[in-house]
């Protein structure tokens, strides 16, 4: 039994042996390859899509205002119903500057005696004026330029010829020197103006002018089909002649304008400063120049002239940077001025505000330049 336990643990030995080499010979060794760099495929570039152009559209046209100022053809919210004023307003450069006329919708220039000129600001609104002057007399064809706006007109006194046609044709009227005011007065002095004389120093507002209008009693809104003669059209610039820079000679007296290619505008000059408005400081500045040549004549010892207002003459047209010539032609006193291209078309204004100046044909002149150089 003892020499079996030795048998059969040889032949277990000789088995196991046999099995662990026969594991070892059938064992077959991998060598891992070297790792190589995976090469990174190079994309093809995205083409860049070509953006599709959105689709243009046109801003819409700004929807026009239903009315407009029949001074200036600028769009309104509503009608302007008032009636049209005209004031006097003293251009002697010992009175400048002047105060409210930056708030006219037209001013008017010519002369009035030795030289010196005066002027006229014709407004739509006269309230929206607050101090306005100073306030000077009136002349006939003052009186004249007025009633061809039906306009109720403030001066502080008159020449001889101006006292008769107030009177004669019935002129609404605000007088500043002879006038009655039972219920207000509109005028005050303003004594740090008198420098120069106490008629420099007579000045108002646009409030108290309409009260007192109110107070006896004047017509203030105007006749429905009320009709001033003027024609407006978006761009004014007529096809005519450079004039960056226009000056305009009574006589002795110049009164001066630069053009802004900006603003479109024309600036105002006198006595070799801006033309200003005491009220902002700001220099008035207009979109049209109109200078019309008239018989102008000495009538009296004082120097007080006569401006030939009813009939034809010529004259010149300037807005947009250009000028050309023009016709002027006014039938009656109650007519209103009438503009014409040299063709025979009536002319048509730019939108904005408008300086007429008159000057004599005899002794009178206007110069254009293509720009302005000091």
């Amino acid at each position: 039994m003892k020499h079996f336990r030795k048998f059969f643990t040889l032949i277990l030995a000789l088995a196991l042996t046999v099995s662990v080499l026969g594991g070892c010979t059938s064992r077959t060794t991998v060598e891992e390859p070297e790792e190589t760099e995976e090469a990174v495929p190079t994309a093809a570039p995205t083409p860049t899509p070509t953006p599709t152009p959105a689709a243009e559209t046109e801003e819409p046209e700004p929807t026009p205002l239903p009315y407009t100022n029949p001074l200036t053809g600028e769009g309104l919210e509503e009608p302007v119903t008032t009636r049209v004023w005209a004031v006097m307003i003293n251009d002697y450069y010992g009175a400048l500057p002047q105060c409210g006329v930056s708030e006219a919708d037209i001013i008017y220039e010519t002369l009035a005696e030795g030289g010196i000129t005066r002027m006229m600001a014709i407004f739509t609104d006269i309230r929206a004026a607050e101090t306005l002057g100073s306030i000077r007399s009136i002349r006939d064809y003052y009186v004249s330029i007025g009633m061809a706006y039906d306009a109720v007109t403030v001066h502080a006194g008159y020449s001889p010829a101006a006292q008769t046609m107030l009177a004669q044709y019935d002129i609404d009227n605000i007088d500043g020197v002879g006038g009655s005011f039972p219920e207000i007065n509109p005028f005050y002095r303003d004594s740090s103006r008198g420098a120069y004389g106490s008629e420099h120093t007579l000045f108002t507002t646009g409030e108290d002018l309409w009260d007192c209008a109110e107070s006896y009693g004047y017509e203030l809104e105007a006749e429905e089909d009320a009709d001033y003669g003027l024609h407006f059209t978006e761009d004014g610039t007529p096809d005519g002649e450079d004039a960056g820079y226009v000056c305009v000679t009574f006589t002795s007296k110049m009164t001066s304008f630069v053009y802004d290619e900006e603003t479109q505008l024309y600036g105002g000059y006198q006595y070799g400063s801006e033309y200003t408005d005491a009220n902002t400081g700001d220099q008035l500045q207009f979109t049209n120049l109109l200078v019309l040549s008239a018989s102008i004549s000495v009538v009296d010892s004082v120097g007080r002239v006569d401006v030939g207002l009813i009939g034809s003459g010529s004259g010149w047209f300037v807005c947009g940077g250009k000028y050309v010539e023009i016709t002027w032609e006014r039938e009656s006193l109650y007519d209103n001025f009438h503009y014409y291209l040299t063709d025979g078309s009536e002319l048509e204004l730019g939108v904005g505000k408008t300086y007429i100046g008159i000057i004599p044909t005899s002794g009178g002149s206007v110069e254009f330049e293509a720009e302005y150089t000091e």
